[in-house]
């Protein structure tokens, strides 16, 4: 392939690469190895892959994070795509990988997505999973949301006498809270908190905590996340289920809208809609009611 003459495939371990997407700043546990791939046309980088080796050979992008996946520059041609993906799965022959899960975020993050999937497929990927996620998009749209919202919303909030707490994370008191909510509702709580500890410590002006609270007891949480500096993620929805009234979800969700709105990101991400690996049809149901959007994140699988 004539093309392979104008591009350079590297791969570096213990990358310090700028990228949008802070949660590429990884630290291995042990027995891991953490690298980045890189497709360059005249040093410059057309596309890139952070991706953690674990020491029973399989490989993921990225380990414990939403997502990983293919950064590709918007112009660049399926050939070239196609070499990258050839290369990467060479080396990480070399480097004694098994097997290579590519979790690929939703379309709205990543424009090059159809080419990304296609060329996934032909390459000997299969799919493994897919999720949906919801996204309200535009600021116009989330403007025009709090603004039909607003009323209603202050007549519960002090019906119900909320109190609403936004802000930067102080402490994580509220991870408590949130895993006694979820094991009472009998859902999972895999939330990795040295690991989370350490990202906010880290990166401190990207999440944000809204909590709800009433007559000095907590009602819920919501940890919000600037995964890239133009969205905003809804992530760890919790409510304490011997508080929770009818609007509280709603309450919670408006909070979200106007904080993204008042950080001026183009989206919000709100996140998947399955509990435990099934459709969890009332949550859908939920998002719908204020989304405007929805795409799925797609996992794909190589066996090397």
């Amino acid at each position: 392939m004539d093309i392979v003459k104008h591009y350079d495939f590297v791969i570096v371990e213990q990358p310090n690469e700028d990228h949008p997407y802070f949660l590429h700043d990884y630290t291995p546990s042990e027995g891991e190895r953490f690298f980045c791939a890189k497709l360059l046309k005249k040093q410059k980088p057309k596309g890139q892959l952070f991706f953690v080796l674990k020491k029973d050979g399989t490989a993921i992008s990225l380990k414990n994070a939403p997502f990983g996946g293919f950064w590709l520059e918007k112009k660049i041609s399926s050939e070239s795509f196609q070499v990258f993906v050839e290369e990467l799965t060479l080396e990480l022959k070399a480097l004694g990988a098994n097997t290579l899960t590519v979790i690929q975020p939703p379309d709205i993050y990543e424009s090059n997505n159809p080419l990304i999937h296609y060329i996934l497929k032909t390459q000997g990927f299969f799919m493994d999973n897919m999720l949906l996620h919801h996204f309200l998009e535009d600021r116009r749209f989330m403007k025009g949301f709090l603004h039909a919202k607003s009323s209603k919303h202050r007549k519960r909030i002090k019906k119900l006498e909320y109190e609403i707490e936004v802000g930067g994370i102080k402490n994580f008191n509220f991870l408590k809270d949130i895993k006694w909510w979820r094991s009472q509702r009998g859902h999972e709580y895999n939330v990795q908190e040295e690991k989370l500890i350490q990202q906010v410590s880290t990166y401190p002006e990207r999440y944000f905590l809204i909590s709800l609270v009433q007559a000095q007891n907590t009602v819920a949480h919501v940890l919000c996340v600037k995964l890239t500096p133009n969205s905003l993620y809804y992530y760890l929805p919790a409510i304490n289920p011997t508080l929770q009234e009818t609007y509280t979800g709603e309450a919670l969700l408006f909070e979200v809208v106007k904080l993204g709105e008042s950080l001026g990101v183009d989206f919000i991400d709100f996140g998947s809609s399955d509990l435990d690996g099934k459709a969890n049809h009332n949550l859908i149901r939920f998002k719908s009611k204020n989304a405007n959007k929805a795409f799925n994140k797609i996992s794909w699988t190589i066996k090397l």
